[in-house]
Parts: structure tokens; C-alpha cells; sequence
């Protein structure tokens, strides 16, 4: 009997750690294909650059995700935790990072030109070599 209970917890771990894996890839899908992903789950996302003007991202989990040379101008990152996510040089003319996380964000070589960080955290961010013409705290 404890064999069967041991099994059977196996498989239902298995399926649950199947059923996140899809989840996550079908949060990346969605977002190339739509150009949406709100409150939308990309933790270690591999999106590497990426064409996503505009896209909108807002109340969506990036922790650790990578972003790096992507191009993001104008894209909606409102409310978004962006800790650790890797962004060094990307295109984000005109991005919306108010009230995000951006907590240890590689932001070097990037282009942040016109970009809004109103009420944003940016403990640890860092900002190597980037653009910042017009960026609005």
C-alpha cells in the first residue's frame, strides 16, 4: 500500500511539474504571438532579442529573465517584477516601468531614452553605458 501511495504522489508530482513547464512555455507563445502578456508568468524567460514593440507586460512575473538586445520600444512594463532580469542592450525608447520591480535589472548598454520609472524600485539596478535622454522618475 505504501508502495502505491509513493507512486502515485511520483506521477502527480511529475504532472505538476510537466503542466508548469508547458504553462510557462505557452506565457511565451502567447506574448510573441499577441504581443500581450499581462500578469502573465516568464520567470526564466529566454527571449533573447526579441521583436516586442509595444508589447505590454504589465502586472507580468520576468524574474530572471532574459531580455538582453530585445527590442521593446514603447513596451508596457507597469507594475511588472523585472528582478534580475537581464536587459543589457535593449531598445527600450518610450518604455513604462512605472511602479515596477526592477530590483538588480542589468540595464547596461541599453537605450532608455524617453522612458517613465515613476514610482519604480531600482535597488541594485544597474546602468553601465546606457542611454537615459529624457527618462522620467
Amino acid at each position: 500500500m505504501n508502495r502505491l501511495k509513493s507512486v502515485s504522489s511520483a506521477v502527480a508530482i511529475s504532472l505538476l511539474t510537466f503542466g508548469s513547464v508547458t504553462a510557462e512555455e505557452d506565457a511565451e507563445t502567447r506574448l510573441l504571438e499577441t504581443n500581450k502578456c499581462v500578469k502573465c508568468d516568464l520567470n526564466n524567460a529566454e527571449l533573447e532579442g526579441a521583436k516586442l514593440r509595444r508589447a505590454d507586460f504589465s502586472g507580468a512575473y520576468l524574474y530572471r529573465a532574459n531580455l538582453e538586445y530585445a527590442d521593446l520600444r514603447g513596451a508596457n512594463f507597469t507594475g511588472a517584477d523585472l528582478s534580475n532580469t537581464r536587459l543589457r542592450g535593449a531598445d527600450l525608447r518610450n518604455a513604462i516601468f512605472n511602479g515596477a520591480i526592477l530590483k538588480y535589472t542589468n540595464f547596461g548598454d541599453a537605450d532608455l531614452s524617453g522612458a517613465s520609472f515613476v514610482d519604480a524600485k531600482l535597488r541594485g539596478a544597474r546602468f553601465a553605458n546606457t542611454k537615459v535622454d529624457g527618462i522620467q522618475f
